[in-house]
């Protein structure tokens, strides 16, 4: 099996693992009885490799997985016992977060070094890394924090539960106008899967008696989604011919946007939206290599699935459309192979994307591509700021990190490029300023994001007019981003809120900028080893150095995440 297959497995088994053996709603997170239980499952499972008498380097790499996973728990429950006995001292507190990011980062270059380089392992190892810290996040995180317009799991909700709820106790749409209920407007999909996979459990007898306990159950889904997301973020980086350095610069980006993390524990239709997107990008790349009838028809389930999640994701349709009609201009003179490839395309992604739109137009007369407006009374709303402020006035922007959502605590956020960053940086927690450790990491996570943005834009720029041989994929992903950035911004403008400027609102157009990076990255070494020396290692030095931020900057979010957590409830 590939090791992109297996990991993909794994993003599937892990999440189902961390319900069976995590008690996601104690104080603490992992009993003695299951971790015993645990420990037994994984001896079990490294005895059966050596019985089959697998290679030493299999073997050697699931011990070096086994090493990861005690060392995220053993984290897990060293926070959990400073919260059940009050916490230390912020200079200790600040100790012990410099203590865990110098073992990350020794941990991760003692072992760059043992490969000599970075190799697939490496990047699959931090494939797996991001994989451990969305789990870390969705376990020590209880399911009420920080999420997106959830309300209530319950008759008299609206909202994302509410939204699940009328599917789990009617086993069909709600019959109740969608611009009068918050949230029941979007296409169905999600909470359709959500209510099936409640459904399993309650026939298992392993739901909660306690409804409010239904969101740590329900954690589960986003967080395998996320996990998928990460492989088909991989597998799209080998599938462009990304160098090992410049993929190991995108799963680290990708991976560790604290944002990015969050979004695994989030139980709206975000994450379920961003995975189909990406694999949209992933099968189109795919097709486009080898035009056939299958590669068509798996585009088109992903991209009619993605807008029966969210119909936002229909921003993708463009960039999939410049490579089809490209790849069929080229071999035009096979024109009707691709009038049938499609006309099957058509036939699938339409009605599947469009049939909830039509639904609710025909039966309740809300208008194609309907968002909720708040209204000006809302203490979000930021309308009094023309559009030059909202782009280039700074005043106040920086004397918070952290999102401000109303006026009612004095100010409002309404510059777009700050939010956008804080809401990547933060969400919408403030932890940041609330301990030395997470004041400190925050504020330099907070400015790395802010040049992580600026240097996308750079990458791209310089990416693009590089002449490579990977002119169609340039111009897809420029496409998808540009189509994504242009609705986002006519989306703040026109919605004059505060939460408009949600970073979960162009997240596909983020993991495009990470592989443009990673393009960038990959460039440079093509072009810098053709020049002489002195060029070759100037080059060389670069690529190492942004290979070598990303990889602390996934250590320093790592420790922010531990740092917010000792602090939460």
């Amino acid at each position: 099996m590939k090791e992109e297959n297996r990991f993909m497995a794994a993003a599937v088994l892990l999440p189902l693992l961390v319900k069976i053996f995590f008690v996601q709603e104690g104080g603490y997170k992992l009993t003695i009885g299951r971790f015993a239980a645990l420990g037994a499952l994984t001896a079990a499972y490294h005895l059966f490799l050596y019985v089959r008498k697998v290679r030493w380097e299999r073997r050697k790499t699931a011990l070096l997985y086994s090493m990861m996973c005690l060392f995220v728990i053993g984290v897990m429950e060293g926070i959990c016992f400073l919260r059940q006995n009050g916490g230390i001292g912020e200079g200790i507190t600040a100790c012990l977060g410099l203590l865990l990011a110098v073992i990350v980062l020794a941990g991760a270059f003692l072992f760059v070094k043992g490969e000599k380089g970075v190799s697939e392992k490496v990047i699959w190892a931090a494939v797996f890394a991001a994989f451990l810290i969305r789990i870390f996040y969705v376990v020590m995180t209880r399911s009420h924090l920080f999420q997106n317009d959830l309300a209530g799991f319950n008759a008299e909700g609206y909202g994302h539960l509410g939204y699940t709820y009328f599917l789990f106790t009617d086993g069909k749409l709600p019959d109740l106008n969608p611009m009068e209920y918050y949230e029941l407007y979007q296409p169905p999909l999600h909470y359709a899967v959500s209510a099936v996979y409640l459904r399993i459990f309650e026939f298992l007898g392993m739901l909660p008696e306690e409804q409010s306990e239904w969101g740590e159950v329900l954690q589960i889904l986003p967080l395998a989604y996320s996990m998928m997301t990460m492989v088909f973020i991989a597998k799209i980086g080998k599938r462009m011919k990304l160098s090992a350095e410049g993929r190991l610069a995108v799963v680290c980006f990708a991976g560790f946007l604290p944002y990015s993390i969050m979004l695994s524990g989030s139980l709206n239709n975000d994450p379920l939206a961003v995975l189909l997107m990406v694999m949209c990008i992933y099968y189109t790349f795919k097709w486009y290599e080898k035009p056939d009838i299958k590669g068509i028809l798996i585009m088109a389930l992903c991209i009619g699935l993605a807008m029966m999640t969210k119909i936002s994701t229909a921003l993708i349709a463009p960039a999939m459309a410049v490579m089809m009609l490209y790849r069929g201009w080229k071999d035009r003179k096979q024109w009707m192979v691709y009038v049938k490839q499609f006309a099957c395309f058509g036939l699938i992604a339409f009605p599947l994307g469009l049939w909830h739109s039509v639904y609710n137009f025909v039966k309740y007369e809300v208008p194609l591509g309907y968002a909720a407006f708040l209204g000006e009374d809302s203490a979000q709303f930021i309308g009094q700021h023309d559009k030059w402020a909202r782009f280039f006035d700074f005043d106040r922007a920086f004397e918070f990190l952290a999102v401000r959502l109303d006026y009612i605590h004095d100010f409002a956020d309404y510059n777009i490029p700050v939010t956008l960053i804080k809401f990547a940086t933060f969400g919408e927690s403030s932890y940041y300023d609330s301990s030395l450790l997470t004041n400190i990491l925050g504020t330099g996570i907070f400015w790395a994001d802010a040049a992580l943005f600026v240097f996308m834009a750079a990458a791209l720029v310089f990416w693009c007019f590089r002449k490579d041989g990977r002119g169609i994929q340039k111009t897809f992903l420029l496409t998808g981003a540009a189509v994504s950035l242009y609705s986002y911004l006519k989306f703040c403008i026109k919605y004059t809120h505060v939460c408009t400027m949600n970073v979960r609102y162009i997240m596909g157009a983020f993991y495009i900028g990470c592989l443009v990076i990673g393009g960038a990255l990959t460039a440079i070494q093509e072009m810098t080893s053709k020049k002489g020396a002195a060029a070759g290692r100037a080059g060389a030095v670069g690529v190492k150095a942004v290979t070598v931020m990303s990889v602390v900057y996934g250590a320093a979010v790592i420790t922010l995440l531990a740092g917010m957590e000792a602090l939460l409830p």
